[in-house]
């Protein structure tokens, strides 16, 4: 099927999977047919656990590599009453996670002896050598890292040779030489053999937390797991993938303290409702689209510091003052956002270059904001369904942003060309990385060439519809349905479905500049309202003949009613 919306793009339908499974699946949950197709395609004949993941049995935090020499080092830490400092990355994984060690710390310890740093963006990902001469100058008896570590080699041995302590938590993939931490909990390690090798951030430091309470007899705190929720699916982790489903565990169980507003952060209740954000019907989407970004305003326009004092806040007034910070970094956020997208999609037009021939996204330009890299490679990996890189030209060191698409590794080729990198880091989702300037023809040429060489679902192939409807199939109880299935995110992706033969009516302009349509749906007579984000310049597409519609199932507030969100329209077979 052809997109009439965006050229570059074509759709077709997942083969329907067994018949008899199928209808298995539809007796047993009395559900629409459509909603069985999906089950099947993605659980398989262990369909049931997509509905419920378990959420109470997570893997033993014991399991992971470091983790009994972690808690012995912090249970010595309370009992000699050392000073501890926290490093966490400034970006929403890392500071979700630095809340979490911290509020998880807090009532073990006298006042005053847990100290945190964020970093910031001037500094880069990691330990920095001004953190280190801090941690030095104030006599910290031990620095914990949160999303961050695995590669500071030598600033752990500098901290080593003052007699500091290191325990690192982190969730990036070794690049080789490992630090002489007292300490590594990484479940990437060789030597790991913890289940789940795709824990975020977050996720990596909440255990710690978990081993030790467990170690001294206390309740697991899963208050913390609100902020671990938050975190997990801002770092775009696999929540649905073999053992990766305890990811998804861990964000169901947050997302039900969320709705109860029984979770740790209360500035995260403040944000939400700041942003009109129906904290009841919370969803992945409403973290990643709306307050992550927030959050990561902080270190592209400001402070990354005021993101996590808003994370720890117990002060309502202090949230909402915290909150109207982020949103003024957020305003400034959106204005470069917009510059620097607008720079690339021109440079990809004069370069003649077609990102779905390609393979992928390769733009540099110079003295590109490097805290908006990673929001531009993700429009473009959007955009074109192919990795994105978008690349700053410093005045001698370049330094790059990484997004991914589902069935591609972006660890895994920065590492295929390490030799010609400084610095990388990452995971198979986002990534990034630092080269000499006089290196990015090479670069570039090699990746053109790796993508040739890879088995790459988007490379010259369609987008999948999970499955086709009908509008009369499409209610409350459907879309209550699809609801069971989140949260969504890598390795289980928002169900994309197809209804054909459609009219709309009633169309108005919304939102923000006019740019949503928002309307009634008809399909042989039932109708529906829609709504069609970005897609008013387009207004013609709709006002045609009968079309077929991709979307997702989404729910209007308002209305309080199920509605169709318009991903494309489309010519079909």
């Amino acid at each position: 099927m052809k997109s009439l919306i965006r050229g570059e793009r074509r759709w077709e339908i997942s083969p329907l999977p067994e018949e008899n499974l199928v209808d298995q699946i539809a007796t047993s949950l009395s559900c629409v047919h459509p909603f069985a197709v999906l089950l099947a395609h993605r659980g398989g004949g262990d369909w049931r656990r997509l509905i419920d993941p378990d959420i109470d049995r997570f893997h033993s935090p014991f399991l992971l590599s470091g983790m009994e020499e972690a808690v012995a080092r912090v249970i010595s830490a309370i009992n000699n009453k050392d000073t501890i400092y926290i490093h966490g990355d400034f970006d929403a994984d890392g500071l979700t996670g630095a809340a979490v060690l911290y509020q998880g710390l807090l009532p073990l310890f006298p006042s005053r002896t847990i100290k945190v740093e964020v970093g910031n963006r001037e500094n880069g990902h990691g330990l920095s050598k001004k953190f280190v001469q801090h941690a030095i100058g104030e006599g910290f008896n031990l620095v914990i890292t949160v999303d961050c570590g695995i590669s500071n080699i030598e600033e752990i041995a500098i901290l080593r040779e003052a007699g500091i302590d290191t325990i690192v938590t982190d969730h990036h993939l070794p690049t080789g030489e490992i630090p002489a931490a007292v300490a590594l909990i990484d479940a990437h390690q060789d030597t790991d053999s913890y289940p789940n090798r795709h824990l975020a951030g977050v996720g990596v430091a909440f255990k710690l937390i978990c081993a030790l309470y467990e170690r001294l007899n206390r309740p697991t705190p899963y208050e913390l797991l609100d902020l671990v929720a938050l975190g997990t699916i801002a770092d775009l982790v696999p929540l649905a993938e073999g053992p990766e489903i305890e990811n998804r565990a861990l964000v169901r169980k947050g997302f039900s303290l969320i709705t109860r507003g029984e979770g740790s952060s209360l500035g995260l209740q403040v944000l939400a409702k700041r942003l009109s954000i129906n904290i009841k019907r919370i969803s992945a989407r409403d973290i990643g689209y709306f307050i992550a970004p927030k959050l990561n305003a902080a270190n592209r326009a400001g402070d990354p510091k005021v993101a996590f004092l808003l994370l720890t806040t117990r002060d309502r007034n202090r949230a909402e003052y915290l909150t109207e910070i982020l949103l003024d970094y957020n305003r400034d956020r959106e204005i470069a956002q917009r510059d620097l997208i607008a720079q690339a999609e021109e440079q990809l037009a004069s370069n003649g270059a077609n990102p779905r021939d390609d393979g992928i996204v390769v733009l540099s330009g110079q003295h590109w904001n490097e805290g908006i890299l990673g929001l531009a490679a993700s429009s473009l990996a959007d955009r074109y369904h192919v990795p994105a890189i978008v690349i700053s030209e410093g005045s001698r060191v370049s330094r790059a942003s990484c997004r991914s698409v589902e069935g591609f590794n972006m660890a895994e080729c920065l590492s295929a060309h390490s030799d010609l990198l400084l610095r990388y880091g990452g995971h198979k989702m986002a990534a990034g990385f630092s080269l000499e300037n006089e290196r990015l023809p090479q670069l570039r040429k090699r990746l053109l060439e790796y993508m040739t060489q890879q088995p790459v679902q988007a490379r010259h192939g369609a987008e999948m519809i999970d499955a086709e409807v009908a509008a009369r199939e499409i209610d409350i109880r459907f879309y209550t349905n699809l609801r069971s299935l989140s949260p969504y995110g890598p390795g289980n992706p928002s169900p994309i479905l197809l209804l054909r033969d459609c009219l709309f009516e009633e169309m108005t302009f919304v939102g923000s500049g006019r740019q949503h349509l928002k309307g009634r749906l008809v399909q042989n007579g039932v109708s529906l309202p829609f709504i069609a984000f970005r897609m008013a310049n387009h207004i013609d597409l709709f006002e045609d003949g009968p079309v077929c519609v991709v979307f997702r199932a989404g729910f209007d507030d308002w209305k309080g009613s199920v509605q169709v969100n318009v991903v494309d329209l489309v010519v079909c077979n």
